[in-house]
């Protein structure tokens, strides 16, 4: 029982532990003391700054640590050993623009400067002084971005708290060109920026991509739409031109009948641009019976082509609603009829559909050959004129024929007499 008991209590004391110091204890890395020196850009300590150290290990582990300085601007504070740390600072009067970071932590002695904050209010305005919701503003140091925003309703823009000194302000909106100012921030500081409107080429060339190399698509028209433009112009031999407005993201897409367009997305800034717009027809499916008639117990050839007339190979082809086989190579598939009247053919190909033709199954091959050729016909129409009578007298028409010609050259022989 007693046993039972020290387990209990060192089971206690390690929980205790676990979070007394955040987690650290179960981390596989040994903690190593970080004494962070906090000064100001004068080089004076500050006290009483709060500092935070956020970590991770080569294991994947996270964790947090913090404290205040003290009167010497000093604190200590325990990170696992080679972990990679970022130290901070969250104060009123203090800020840092970027975490100091510590690549693989080992002890020691760190120094971490900050800077009194300031902030900047940013106003931005087009050529005829008119508020501009929307523009994005961008804040570099340096060359980096320490922060960055849109403007609002009334066209301004307050940065996030920054270290107090020299900027570089980067301001843009669809439709104007791109605006930059050097603003020096200090505790309040209000700027304006302002912005012109300005335009570009953008060619576009429409293109069916169904084809290696893609074909042109001579006519029809391009629909090009963003957030500040929207026209449709017809095509010229395959090609657009527009003049856009700069530093805008546009969609592009072909618009024509019997054409299912693959929208392009471009952004144009403020140089010329060019896209190709790609489309490609509408899918369908056709069926080409070789036969109207077919006798029943016969197989009949079926051709399936696709919306560009090309074999369309692997189609499901079905009778009365029935898979009856898949088409070859060359788009073909041969069709049993097994009985008589009309047979509805219809081929499938994923969500493709064929509009149904009928195949009609005869019993005899009398009626199978009614529906020969033209030429046929016309000769069967030929036969039945001089072969019959209309009651059915065989050699009548020959005879009629013959007394006629009789008759014709007793006419001419009296004439003669006279």
């Amino acid at each position: 029982m007693n046993v039972a008991r020290v387990a209990l209590v060192g089971a206690a004391v390690l929980v205790v532990a676990i979070v007394a110091t955040g987690g650290a204890v179960g981390q596989n890395a040994d903690p190593v003391t970080l004494t962070v020196s906090v000064a100001d850009q004068d080089g004076d300590a500050v006290s009483g700054v709060a500092v935070e150290a956020t970590w991770e290990t080569d294991s994947g582990e996270t964790g947090t640590a913090s404290g205040t300085t003290a009167s010497n601007g000093n604190v200590l504070l325990d990170v696992p050993e080679g972990a990679s740390v970022d130290l901070d600072v969250d104060d009123d009067t203090y800020v840092r623009n970027r975490p100091l970071e510590i690549a693989s932590a080992s002890g020691g002695d760190v120094a971490l400067g900050v800077s009194r904050s300031g902030t900047a209010t940013v106003a931005v305005v087009d050529d005829q002084n008119r508020s501009q919701a929307g523009a994005r503003v961008t804040v570099r140091e340096d060359g980096r971005r320490v922060d960055r925003g849109e403007t609002d309703g009334d066209g301004v823009y307050e940065t996030a708290r920054l270290e107090r000194g020299t900027y570089e302000f980067t301001v843009v909106k669809p439709g104007y060109y791109e605006s930059e100012r050097e603003v020096s921030v200090s505790l309040n500081t209000e700027a304006t920026v302002g912005i012109e409107r300005g335009t570009v080429t953008l060619d576009v060339q429409t293109l069916d991509d169904h084809f290696d190399p893609p074909a042109a698509i001579e006519t029809g028209s391009v629909r090009v739409s963003s957030s500040v433009y929207d026209a449709e112009v017809s095509v010229t031999e395959g090609t657009v031109s527009l003049a856009v407005p700069v530093n805008a993201a546009y969609t592009v897409a072909v618009v024509k009948d019997g054409y299912d367009a693959s929208p392009e997305r471009v952004r144009v800034r403020e140089s010329s641009a060019s896209v190709n717009a790609t489309a490609q027809r509408t899918p369908t499916l056709s069926v080409r019976p070789a036969n109207e008639r077919v006798l029943v117990g016969e197989t009949t050839r079926v051709t399936v082509r696709n919306a560009y007339d090309e074999p369309a190979v692997g189609a499901t082809v079905e009778v009365d609603g029935e898979a009856v086989g898949e088409t070859d190579d060359r788009g073909e598939v041969g069709l049993p009829i097994s009985s008589a009247g009309d047979r509805t053919i219809v081929a499938r190909d994923g969500d493709v559909e064929s509009d149904p033709v009928t195949v009609e199954g005869v019993e005899t091959a009398a009626e199978a050959d009614g529906n020969g050729s033209d030429a046929e016909n016309a000769s069967d129409d030929a036969d039945e004129g001089s072969g019959s009578t209309d009651d059915g007298a065989p050699g009548f028409g020959a005879v009629a024929a013959v007394l006629a010609v009789l008759a014709a050259a007793g006419v001419a022989g009296r004439r003669r007499g006279r």
